[in-house]
């Protein structure tokens, strides 16, 4: 998932969970992840920008009546941001509202779309950028990522290969879910199909 687009790719996405059988979806309720997400929430609301959150485009209703919340719970983020040392949670904490302001202030669609991209396999980049701040990377990616994994395993050793499932999340945590389906699953990408998130003009 993209957390911030046009409210026609919400629309399309809600349309498609429609034809799922399970949905797996994110989402800590913390003041912590509440700052966190500033950084797109803000920028948002620049009305110019004709964007919508995904907490108001997405049909939340249809998520919840087949989801399972594949997240951890809000004291499980809690322990673990409580390892990040306190330089770097006041940081990041500071930087993502003011990043959001920036955003809203100067962006475009054309500057938002250049950093959504995301790869399969992490970058030097990223590897380098984590391996600085591993407690960070345990709170947001890893510890997410393996209830995730956990989660989706269950998801599809019950339903078997005769059930759609959806995996409403960002679109890092990706990485984890190729990993589990390819690797433990065998599975093979024989289709894909590109949804625009918002255009250009």
């Amino acid at each position: 998932m993209i957390h911030a687009g046009a409210a026609e790719y919400y629309a399309e996405i809600s349309r498609r969970l429609a034809t799922c059988d399970v949905v797996l979806f994110e989402g800590v309720r913390s003041p912590q992840s509440w700052l966190l997400t500033r950084s797109y929430a803000i920028a948002a609301r620049r009305k110019r920008l004709g964007l919508v959150l995904q907490s108001d485009g997405l049909d939340y209703a249809l998520v919840k009546s087949r989801g399972v919340h594949a997240d951890v719970s809000a004291e499980q983020f809690a322990a673990a941001w409580a390892k990040v040392p306190v330089v770097q949670r006041l940081a990041i904490l500071t930087f993502a509202p003011l990043y959001g302001v920036w955003v809203f202030l100067t962006g475009t669609r054309e500057s938002i779309g250049r950093r959504m991209s995301t790869e399969e396999v992490e970058s030097n980049k990223d590897v380098d950028f984590l391996e600085s701040m591993p407690e960070f990377q345990e709170a947001l990616v890893a510890s997410r990522d393996a209830k995730l994994v956990e989660d989706l395993s269950s998801a599809v050793e019950r339903n078997g290969a005769n059930k759609r499932i959806a995996v409403i999340y960002g679109a890092g945590h990706m990485r984890a879910v190729s990993r589990l389906l390819t690797g433990k699953y065998q599975y093979r990408v024989v289709e894909s199909e590109w949804i625009t998130v918002f255009g250009y003009g």
